[in-house]
């Protein structure tokens, strides 16, 4: 993984409530990428569901080792159309497309 370095638990503690309250300063916590790492992680396992569905595990799998690359996308496409809104919404949120 990208951040196994984990932050402080107090910092990420304090950047949840500040992004739960919608009063983050940015100059705070730009500085530490594992505090921000830390929060989309806790974030993604505390959601209810898993944000790509249960259901559609096996699917996602098996389209990211397709090697045709259109085809892979096509794959993709069909996938993100079976999400749930709220589940489609929430991604796009989180890789900020």
């Amino acid at each position: 993984g990208l951040f196994r370095l984990a932050a402080a638990a107090s910092v990420v503690k304090r950047l949840k409530m500040c992004l739960d309250q919608e009063a983050v300063d940015h100059s705070e916590f730009s500085m530490d990428p594992h505090a921000v790492a830390g929060a989309l992680k806790g974030y993604l396992r505390e959601l209810p569901e898993p944000l790509m569905t249960s259901e559609l595990y096996n699917d996602w799998f098996k389209a990211a080792g397709e090697k045709n690359l259109p085809e892979k996308l096509e794959q993709f496409r069909v996938l993100l159309k079976q999400l749930p809104p709220e589940n489609y919404n929430n991604l796009r949120c989180v890789l900020a497309v």
